[in-house]
């Protein structure tokens, strides 16, 4: 059984925005048309926003549910983001980049693919001391010109339950891609409690993305609270897919190196929004925490009869025909 251990971001683990735009929620089955149509409505704001990156952010709290919604353009072709998105094990390349994932460990379970983030705080703890989080991973669809990718867990840390993260994607041209993530969980209780202390405390005076007025000088007001979180660790997560296609030029030996220093550069173009530590800091846990993630990964791998469906670009979950 995972160490339930108790920690701030597993009441706020959140990896979505929020924006002024009103647009149709995009349902699970969510085509290429679809999204098509979603670009086009919203490429002029992808293209000038407050953001400074071709982003488009909706985020909501209702119905002790949290969702969170990015759209965005990725300058990388469609078929080198599909092949990251689909192969299972590169996820656990991408989400080890966020401060509060210490690892990541893909295994084969029956016939699908689990993957298992180590959720904890933002500082270096061991990764056998957090709590674990293990995914599904399912390939819905796929074709030359769509892909869809869902993770799901029925179960979380603090009493959350029913956690939903989906990746779409289509091509724009030949040398960039426009992405839909979503991601959602249940709460209860428990974790608004908790939410509501940490706000109170250690996330008090922390800001999102979204601007919601000007204040009598003219300086802009931006969302806080649950949205503020929301829109924190949905940035963190959209760069992480940005940093690991920006380096997969780099020798394989030197590539988790660049990765995580490209991302801590990248998140400090927001620094209002992001910062939490200096960069050597970041750059030292992210190295112990590495070594925390290969041993794990080795001891899974050990378990496990095949590797083959979560290191290929083709798992044993078979992708699903559209309707």
């Amino acid at each position: 059984m995972p160490t339930q251990k108790l920690s701030w971001f597993h009441t706020s683990i959140l990896l979505c925005l929020s924006a002024c735009l009103i647009l149709p929620a995009l349902n699970v089955r969510a085509n290429n048309l679809e999204l098509h149509n979603v670009y086009a409505q919203i490429k002029p704001v992808l293209e000038k926003n407050a953001y400074g990156i071709p982003v488009y952010i909706n985020s909501r709290d209702e119905n002790d549910t949290m969702t969170g919604v990015i759209y965005g353009v990725i300058h990388h072709p469609f078929d080198v983001l599909s092949q990251t998105l689909r192969t299972p094990a590169n996820w656990c390349d991408i989400a080890p980049q966020h401060l509060n994932i210490k690892a990541c460990t893909y295994q084969p379970i029956k016939d699908y693919c689990q993957l298992t983030f180590y959720s904890g705080r933002k500082f270096y703890e061991k990764a056998d001391d957090v709590y674990q989080l293990a995914y599904q991973f399912d390939i819905n669809e796929q074709d030359k010109d769509f892909i869809h990718i869902s993770l799901s867990s029925e179960e979380g840390p603090v009493g959350t339950s029913h956690y939903r993260l989906n990746v779409k994607a289509i091509p724009l041209g030949k040398s960039s891609s426009f992405i839909y993530f979503s991601y959602s969980y249940q709460y209860n209780f428990i974790t608004s409690m908790g939410m509501g202390i940490y706000l109170a405390t250690l996330g008090s005076g922390k800001v999102g993305f979204s601007i919601t007025g000007k204040d009598k000088k003219g300086n802009s007001i931006y969302v806080d609270g649950v949205r503020g979180i929301i829109e924190r660790n949905s940035v963190r997560y959209y760069l992480a897919i940005q940093s690991y296609l920006d380096t997969l030029h780099i020798k394989p030996k030197d590539r988790f190196t660049a990765r995580i220093d490209k991302w801590f550069d990248l998140t400090e173009q927001h620094h209002l929004q992001l910062h939490e530590m200096d960069k050597k800091e970041y750059l030292e846990h992210k190295q112990l925490e590495r070594k925390d993630q290969q041993r794990l990964q080795q001891s899974a791998s050990q378990n496990s009869i095949s590797e083959n469906s979560c290191t290929s670009e083709e798992p044993l979950i078979k992708p699903l025909k559209r309707h």
